[in-house]
């Protein structure tokens, strides 16, 4: 399955409030769309993000998403750092 690195490209984006992580991920998911959901759902909102908060790793102006052929890991549906350790899903209660 492919994997995918995603990168900040506007940190100042007032959407970076919004994302618990907020440096370069790399996502393993079938398509570039998938592979920006993973993170956006694994990387997590801090809980006083308001109502209707869009994760910058959704955004295409925000985020860049490009395939890393040369990455063995990591498995389907995980999201790593640029360390390897691993990004847990942090999906918030109010399902941002």
């Amino acid at each position: 399955m492919p994997v995918y690195r995603l990168d900040p490209v506007d940190p100042g984006h007032y959407s970076w409030a919004y994302s618990v992580e907020k440096d370069t991920l790399w996502a393993c998911a079938d398509t570039e769309e998938a592979a920006r959901e993973l993170a956006a759902t694994k990387s997590g909102f801090p809980a006083e993000a308001p109502p209707g908060a869009a994760s910058p790793w959704r955004d295409p102006k925000v985020t860049s998403c490009a395939l890393e052929p040369s990455m063995g890991y990591p498995s389907p549906g995980e999201v790593v750092r640029e360390d390897g350790s691993h990004v847990h899903d942090r999906t918030a209660s109010n399902g941002l």
